[in-house]
């Protein structure tokens, strides 16, 4: 408890020092409560799905592995400007996902006396108008950050400059997200993973928004590296070297009741390890919603293809490759549980097999305190994966959601969801060893809910 300790000394300091320093203090939070319901394949929702050779392979049981579990996940921000809204202080901090009852030797935890180090940095940065202009911005530090939301849309440190030119609004960043730290005549000087964006963002018509973007991101740890770690998520490679060419455009349109919102991106590269593995890089994504609204309800029909690699034992990686995100389009596959620490995969695709996702969703509001809304989906993998049979499949199956929506009071929200998979054959990839036959031996059902207090 140390930490959050701190945390409000740091915020009670700063509010006291409000009248000599002519600044405005603001303090907001988001107290989340969320239940895991029921699953029949607990084995499948451990997070590490996107990680190359340490993923859920072998987590169905066609016999079931129900699972019931209560976390929490708060997080507190304090902000500091002045009141003219040029400088602006911004830190944050994170406490969960704790369970309840769980016990850890190191790390988080919420067992007997509460004890464990559960605290993270959420946000630690200073954002800073220039004398350039009203909207030239610099923002130094651990921060929010967003390429894509298909691409990389989390937080990161580093530094980055906003402005306009014009009628584009520009954004330049350098993001830094693995220090590889020179200890050796050998190293290279630019051997960490960086991340360098360009981006311009803007309206075409006053009902369109359309952005282009180029992200190069890179990384030489050098030959004395330790041994590599590949994984499906660019966050998660490790002691490799690699240069990755990220071309997209992205955008939205709104014409009456009907809107839509697509994404399209091309990527180019290599990568080469300590251990002489070389290959060359190319994949893509296409998305687009296309939706209606009608009264209180909404509906839209989601669709996007990411490529997949056909070929495991070739030097070409012909997958999307994404960097760190959240996806909660599914409750079954992605994140849509609101257990969300717990998933199937955070990335948009399946594996290094791609993805061909398509959801029709409707979004209801019934009263000024209820909302209800479902989705039916059917997910397939771009390219086949191979079963234990050495027989091969895309279909992994149909998936139907539904949630509903209620505002205890303002700033109270009583939520639940649930998601049910028709399993097609594909599943049986993931199904345990003695299982795999070729065929899906089980559906697989996920209920969760949460009670979320933000002020």
């Amino acid at each position: 408890m140390r930490k959050i300790r701190i945390f409000m000394m740091v915020a009670a300091a700063l509010a006291l020092a409000l009248p000599a320093t002519a600044a405005d203090f603001k303090f907001s939070g988001d107290m989340n409560h969320r239940f895991n319901l029921y699953t029949n394949q607990a084995g499948l929702y451990n997070g590490v799905e996107g990680v190359k050779d340490t993923g859920t392979k072998g987590s169905i049981d066609e016999d079931d592995v129900d699972e019931f579990f209560g976390e929490i996940k708060y997080r507190l921000q304090t902000e500091a400007s002045t009141n003219d809204g040029k400088v602006k202080a911004v830190y944050a901090v994170e406490l969960g996902a704790m369970r309840f009852g769980q016990n850890y030797t190191k790390g988080g935890g919420a067992g007997y006396s509460g004890d464990g180090v559960n605290i993270e940095t959420r946000f630690a940065y200073t954002d800073i108008q220039l004398p350039a202009g009203d909207k030239t911005r610099l923002v130094i530090g651990l921060q929010p950050f967003s390429v894509n939301s298909f691409l990389w849309h989390e937080t990161a440190m580093g530094v980055k400059l906003t402005g306009d030119a014009g009628p584009v609004d520009y954004t330049l960043a350098w993001m830094r997200g693995k220090e590889y730290f020179n200890d050796d005549e050998e190293d290279d000087f630019f051997e960490d993973a960086d991340a360098f964006l360009l981006r311009g963002d803007m309206r075409p018509a006053e009902e369109v928004k359309l952005g282009l973007f180029a992200l190069y991101q890179m990384a030489n740890p050098g030959d004395d590296a330790a041994a590599p770690t590949y994984s499906y998520l660019l966050k998660e490679v490790n002691n490799v070297d690699y240069d990755l060419l990220t071309l997209g455009v992205d955008g939205s349109m709104s014409a009456g009741n009907l809107f839509a919102n697509w994404d399209l991106m091309f990527q180019d590269g290599d990568a080469q390890d300590a251990t002489g593995a070389d290959s060359d890089i190319q994949g893509y994504l296409l998305h687009a919603d296309l939706g209606f609204t009608f009264g209180k309800t909404k509906l839209t029909y989601t669709s996007w293809y990411a490529s997949g690699d056909d070929d495991d034992t070739d030097t070409d990686m012909d997958n999307f490759i994404a960097t760190d995100l959240d996806r909660f389009d599914s409750v079954i596959f992605f994140e849509g549980g609101y257990t969300d620490d717990n998933y199937f995969t955070e990335a948009p695709y399946i594996l290094n097999k791609g993805i061909f996702f398509n959801k029709l969703a409707v979004d209801h509001q019934a009263t000024d305190k209820l909302k209800v809304g479902g989705a039916l989906m059917y997910v397939m993998t771009a390219e086949d994966l191979t079963l234990a049979d050495n027989s091969k499949e895309d279909k992994l199956g149909t998936e139907i959601d539904a949630y509903v929506s209620y505002a205890l009071y303002p700033n109270v929200e009583l939520a639940l969801n649930l998601g049910y998979l028709f399993a097609d054959d594909g599943m049986d990839y993931w199904e345990m060893a003695d299982q795999q036959d070729g065929e899906s031996d089980t559906d697989i059902y996920r209920s969760t809910m949460r009670v979320r207090y933000s002020f």
